[in-house]
């Protein structure tokens, strides 16, 4: 009965990662060629797929995964507009979100010493440095958001990346995944909105996302099974 079971919740995976993965790429595509109907129909189904799928996989059903899911929900909405002044509101809830991140990569993995993070986090921090220097300028009312999220994201990046380079498990390794495409989304949109600007940098954050989100997914499925074998 167990057995199949898990072919059955094995069978929904696989079937909503495709319809997951299918509404991406049309989005992929609406994104370069800026067709907005397309974007306002298609982006907001995304993570209530993610949502439904981790409900039906998981035997834990983590709330506070949920959570992060729902907030970044409306960050995806909002992020549709592409003004400024949306971009802002949705890094705030993008800042809630990956927040809940760091507190569930935490309480997985307690930091028993924190020069592995502050080396790991060198990185992200010098690229982000570079690009505050080219946009500091255009940034203005927006910069204190912007340095929020250039602090969780720089230190989620540096946990991950000493997770990795200490453990090198796959939870370590999908957590890697997810901080760092979510530092490059954050590069391209800050470049996009106070920089430069090309057809191609709406794309390639759209790939970024739907894998970061997935990495994401994975690593709490994965923590959840080790978690029950444990116990």
């Amino acid at each position: 009965m167990d057995d199949l079971l898990s072919k059955e919740k094995e069978f929904e995976e696989k079937a909503l990662l495709i319809l997951y993965f299918g509404i991406g790429l049309i989005e992929v595509v609406a994104e370069y060629f800026e067709e907005t109907s397309i974007l306002y129909l298609l982006k907001p189904m995304l993570m209530p797929i993610m949502m439904f799928m981790y409900w039906r996989v998981s035997e834990v059903k983590s709330k506070l995964f949920l959570t992060a899911l729902f907030f970044v929900f409306i960050a995806n909405i909002l992020f549709v507009s592409r003004s400024f002044n949306s971009a802002v509101i949705a890094s705030l809830f993008f800042f809630v979100y990956r927040s809940i991140v760091i507190y569930i990569a935490l309480k997985n993995d307690p930091v028993k010493k924190i020069l592995p993070i502050l080396l790991g986090s060198l990185p992200f921090l010098t690229a982000f440095s570079y690009l505050t220097f080219l946009t500091k300028d255009q940034l203005g009312k927006g910069m204190i958001v912007y340095l929020f999220q250039v602090f969780f994201l720089s230190f989620l990046g540096g946990l991950a990346l000493s997770n990795y380079m200490m453990q090198e498990t796959k939870k370590s390794f999908w957590l890697l995944i997810n901080a760092s495409f979510f530092a490059i989304i954050q590069f391209i949109l800050v470049l996009k909105i106070c920089y430069v600007s090309t057809p191609l940098f709406q794309p390639i954050s759209m790939c970024l996302y739907l894998v970061a989100q997935f990495a994401l997914y994975r690593y709490v499925l994965i923590q959840e099974r080790k978690n029950k074998r444990l116990f």
